[in-house]
């Protein structure tokens, strides 16, 4: 086997407030893999197939004390995230070459990865190869699904059929299904807020109750015409006033996911909002929590796979990706995706061709 051209996506430097600009991004391709000279015992050498850009990554380009996942990047070295990869060759048990693996692993088009971080690796299921397409695997039968399956299991159960639920940032990765979850799995009553009029029709085309633009409706009004009698579970993507308006609109015993803030991602500490009615949390017995879909993944990480895989088949769960070609993109794609410029997963295709494509019937 020749070497091979790797290319890879660097992080520049640390931007700790404000957008990341797309050139913090730089696409690098000076280095090279010989798998059959490179490649040592007890090691794996994979292929990208794709790979996955989400709004956490932010809180990684500060530069901090402390994480809250993982660490920070490394300025001048290729940035880490959820991917697909294919194995090409193995000298580690365990792995053999053409098996397809999920898990983190840093924006570089080919690589070798060592014993310990073999670890954090996920085999693909070999009967889903072929019936569900590979990107589903940092989507919906990814992280993003896992986070919106384990937090309404964790946090927001017991459920109730007929509560009302409301779902910010409901077009984007988690938001669609949570929604789907809590409307064709718990029987909910369910809202979604989003950031375009295309987004609010593929809501209720997915079967949510009610949506609204939240940059053409005041979501005050949208929430009191669609909830008149207020609401019972709140998945948090956005923070801020949102979270205020919420707050103040909750049923006692209320339960509020906290997934996400990602209006306040950019913002330095001084401009940040305060949350105003807090005090709620008490006089209402609402249940607030935050979480970290790792913290789950132990316990749950083999019921999540065998039964989001279900709701999928079934059609209960239908996914929405927003695809972005060619690994030189990623910076692009993570930088539209901050802004709300994809509908569903952004996930970036890495590799040309796809091992495993889907067979139409």
């Amino acid at each position: 086997m020749a070497p091979i051209e790797v290319t890879s996506i660097l992080f520049k430097e640390f931007v700790n407030d404000g957008k990341v600009p797309e050139d913090n991004f730089v696409v690098n391709k000076e280095q090279r893999i010989d798998p059959e000279a490179d490649l040592k015992d007890g090691q794996i050498f994979l292929r990208l197939l794709y790979l996955s850009v989400d709004p956490y990554m932010r809180t990684r380009m500060r530069k901090m004390e402390s994480y809250y996942l993982g660490s920070g990047f490394e300025p001048g070295k290729p940035l880490q995230g959820g991917c697909v990869a294919q194995v090409v060759a193995s000298k580690a048990p365990g792995f053999a070459e053409g098996e397809v693996v999920s898990g983190m692993l840093p924006w570089s088009s080919h690589q070798i990865v060592e014993a310990d971080a073999q670890k954090g690796l996920h085999k693909v299921e070999p009967s889903l190869l072929g019936k569900v397409p590979l990107s589903y695997f940092v989507g919906v039968l990814g992280m993003p699904g896992m986070t919106a399956w384990s937090g309404l299991k964790k946090i927001a159960e017991p459920i109730k059929e007929g509560e009302v639920a409301l779902v910010s940032a409901a077009a984007g990765a988690v938001g669609l299904i949570v929604g789907q979850l809590l409307k064709h799995v718990y029987g909910c009553k369910v809202i979604g807020s989003a950031g375009s009029n295309d987004k609010v029709a593929l809501l209720r085309e997915l079967g949510f109750d009610a949506a609204f633009n939240y940059h053409t409706t005041p979501k005050e009004q949208a929430l009191k015409e669609a909830a008149p009698d207020g609401i019972d579970i709140y998945w948090e993507n956005v923070g801020g006033p949102v979270l205020e308006t919420v707050i103040e609109m909750c049923r006692p015993h209320a339960r509020i996911v906290a997934c996400g803030m990602i209006s306040q991602y950019d913002l330095p500490d001084e401009e940040k909002y305060g949350v105003k009615n807090l005090f709620h949390v008490v006089t209402k017995r609402i249940k607030m929590q935050g979480m970290v879909v790792a913290d789950y993944y132990a316990e749950l990480g083999k019921e999540f796979a065998t039964t989001m895989g279900k709701y999928v088949t079934e059609g209960k769960v239908k996914a929405v990706e927003h695809v972005t070609e060619g690994i030189e993109n990623a910076g692009k794609a993570w930088v539209e995706m901050m802004v709300g410029g994809n509908t569903g997963k952004a996930v970036v295709k890495v590799a040309a061709e796809d091992p495993f494509p889907v067979k139409k019937e």
